[in-house]
């Protein structure tokens, strides 16, 4: 009995996938853009986008349940930039959130009323998707 327990449970631990971080461009940014996709074989547990534009931060971070998106939240923060002396126009490492929105999704779907935001998460789940 005791052996088929060990089985059992060493079985059970070889048969899950190890959680696994990919990363991969996302699209053109001033400073750069990146999607980051946490998965544990093909089933997604989390994705994280940021864009790094001149004067602002794009961030989104999708939450996913057995490989269905549930939730997502999006952020914008303003890039601080220092305003005078030799430093002028460099960032200031102040970036407050100028913009938070949180989004349930139906049956793994969002649905915006801002379509602009829609294409965006829906690109971003497009990539995260083509990751396996």
């Amino acid at each position: 009995m005791k052996n088929f327990i060990l089985a059992l449970i060493s079985n059970t631990l070889l048969s899950h996938a190890a959680l696994t971080e990919t990363n991969m461009d996302w699209r053109p940014a001033c400073d750069g853009s990146q999607i980051e996709v946490i998965h544990e074989g093909p089933v997604i547990h989390s994705v994280r986008a940021s864009a790094i534009h001149s004067m602002v931060f794009c961030e989104w971070t999708i939450h996913f349940d057995k490989g269905l998106a549930i939730s997502a939240e999006y952020r914008e923060r303003s890039r601080g930039k220092i305003l005078e002396g030799d430093r002028a126009g460099e960032d200031s490492g102040e970036n407050p959130i100028t913009k938070l929105q949180t989004l349930l999704a139906k049956d793994g779907k969002f649905d915006l009323a801002d379509k602009t935001q829609q294409n965006e998460l829906n690109e971003i789940l497009q990539k995260a998707q083509a990751h396996k």
